[in-house]
């Protein structure tokens, strides 16, 4: 009985946990926008609505906003480039990076932009015979007649590995969701189910 409750005690942790970080860390984020944009906002409120101060929301509305802006900046060559020096800048300060690398990597990992291209999740005879890794159908390709599956192996994040073309004969589909692949791989194979199951052969 007390080994359920233990279990269960760690397992509400582990749920709740990252849902109040989530929470906690857009609050912030919201109530530092806020704080940055109530002067202005306020100041335009009090000459469009004389006697009124002030607007309830601004600071979700602003945030809103402002998270619309960077992903239209990103979107574009110049804004990607002004992101990745901005990015390579903070990577190179040392004890914030560690912290910035763990959340981008996650928020990344499960961002639609990541598995967009994925097709199947596949098992695949990798680095060496007798080794196995988790990898995502990207395409299928033909050479000589003979079919080829285009499998990405991620090696240290979702954004780094390599590409490998596979015989069909040689690749194992899994009847698992791109999302829980990922999920596998961010956790560093925690959230592994304890069976594979194989999948049925799709058309990439």
């Amino acid at each position: 009985m007390s080994g359920n409750l233990k279990k269960s005690f760690v397992t509400g942790v582990f749920v709740i946990v990252p849902l109040v970080v989530s929470v906690a860390l857009l609050l912030w984020f919201f109530e530092k926008v806020d704080n940055l944009f109530s002067p202005v906002i306020d100041g335009i409120v009090r000459v469009v609505l004389p006697g009124m101060s002030h607007i309830p929301g601004t600071g979700i509305l602003s945030g809103i906003v402002v998270i619309l802006l960077v992903g239209m900046i990103a979107r574009n060559v110049v804004g990607k480039r002004l992101l990745d020096a901005l990015d390579r800048l903070i990577q190179r300060l040392p004890g914030f990076r560690t912290v910035y690398s763990t959340i981008k990597q996650l928020t990344n990992a499960f961002s639609p932009e990541s598995t967009r291209s994925f097709k199947e999740v596949l098992l695949v005879e990798y680095p060496r015979e007798g080794s196995f890794a988790l990898g995502f159908r990207t395409m299928t390709a033909e050479e000589n007649g003979r079919r080829l599956a285009v499998v990405y192996v991620p090696t240290n994040n979702l954004y780094l590995g390599d590409v490998l073309f596979l015989p069909e004969d040689e690749v194992v589909r899994l009847e698992m969701t791109v999302e829980q692949a990922v999920r596998i791989l961010v956790s560093g194979g925690t959230a592994a189910p304890p069976k594979l199951k194989r999948g049925f052969r799709r058309e990439a």
